[in-house]
């Protein structure tokens, strides 16, 4: 299940470098968690950008699934191509925050 996670991964990474360019902003794909039966993909991106940049890049390539599903079927051989799901992941952005909040404790006061 995991080679097919990243196979499907890196055919959206490259589907999205292609045909969707500067339309998104600056996305970065981190995972992809595939159902049991290949029946749908959830592919989680991180996104810099405004909070309404992220809501129109999350609502873009949701309205873009099926398309992305179209190329995912011509370029790679699977029975089932499922469908696909966006969804914001915003760990890395959290992980920043808290990394600041433990620097300011140790920056002196003043």
């Amino acid at each position: 299940m995991v080679r097919v996670e990243s196979l499907i991964k890196q055919e959206i990474a490259r589907i999205i470098q292609q045909d969707f360019r500067s339309n998104l902003g600056l996305i970065s794909l981190t995972g992809i968690k595939l159902a049991n039966d290949f029946s749908t993909a959830i592919v989680y991106y991180s996104h810099l950008g405004s909070e309404s940049e992220k809501r129109k890049a999350l609502d873009k390539l949701n309205r873009s699934a099926p398309f992305v599903k179209g190329q995912l079927g011509k370029h790679i051989r699977l029975k089932r191509i499922p469908d696909i799901r966006f969804r914001l992941d915003d760990s890395l952005e959290r992980g920043f925050n808290a990394i600041k909040r433990l620097d300011s404790l140790h920056d002196p006061p003043g």
